[in-house]
């Protein structure tokens, strides 16, 4: 009966995660939750849900339910989470506190990093002395009589976007705010590894790149540009 219970809780959430209208979405998650009050699953995603609708203070009680019951461990996303919705409303050392614990458990991820710094500099009130980082040159204002060997990659959001086949504005919806953090990590290791690289890209054929800006531009294998997609195969 338990088994056959899970297996219903977990149809209820993969529906709720599909959803589209936020009130659906709910509606779903609480028919997860009416079976099984303690999924963690349904618990992260309807805390998600309220704090995309404005309701952070909410979404921090489904978060809480979840990091009560597992002591702060195994809990990543509901920290992460967490911290969020503790920014939103204003809370910044607290959301500082909650980002660091969420580090420990993936102490290499770019994205809890970056949240790392911009909450300290805001606690610490230098949030306004950060200097911005230049742009990157747009791969189409790149010679063609050039072999391009630049690392300028993609933005990870827009790999993982496309990993996951949705807009970057929906990836929240689709795998929540911390839920997409495993396969952000592994887009992070191959770009670290330079596993993602123009050799890699599924623009690119005998070193040379075929995408519609670059006009048959020449590349070295370990370099790779704003344009880089993983062939089919690096990308389950």
């Amino acid at each position: 009966m338990r088994t056959k219970n899970s297996d219903i809780v977990r149809n209820w959430v993969e529906k709720g995660i599909s959803e589209k209208d936020p009130k659906k979405k709910l509606h779903y998650f609480d028919m997860a939750l009416e079976l099984d009050p303690n999924d963690p699953a349904a618990l992260n995603n309807k805390g998600m849900v309220l704090h995309k609708e404005g309701k952070p203070r909410d979404a921090i009680d489904y978060y809480d339910r979840i990091l009560k019951q597992y002591n702060m461990t195994r809990s990543l996303p509901a920290l992460y989470n967490k911290s969020l919705a503790l920014k939103e409303i204003g809370m910044n050392e607290a959301a500082l506190t909650f980002m660091n614990r969420a580090l420990k458990q993936q102490p290499d991820n770019e994205k809890i990093k970056k949240h790392v710094e911009d909450l300290t500099l805001i606690v610490e009130g230098k949030a306004d002395k950060r200097t911005s980082k230049p742009a990157n040159v747009p791969s189409k204002d790149l010679a063609v009589n050039q072999i391009y060997d630049r690392w300028e990659p993609p933005a990870v959001t827009t790999l993982l976007a496309h990993a996951m086949k949705c807009s970057q504005k929906d990836i929240k919806y689709y795998k929540g705010f911390g839920e997409d953090l495993v396969k952000e990590k592994i887009i992070q290791e191959n770009l670290s590894n330079k596993l993602y690289s123009c050799s890699s890209c599924k623009f690119c054929t005998d070193d040379r790149c075929h995408y519609k800006d670059t006009k048959g531009m020449m590349v070295a294998p370990k370099a790779i540009c704003r344009n880089f997609r993983p062939r089919n195969k690096d990308n389950k």
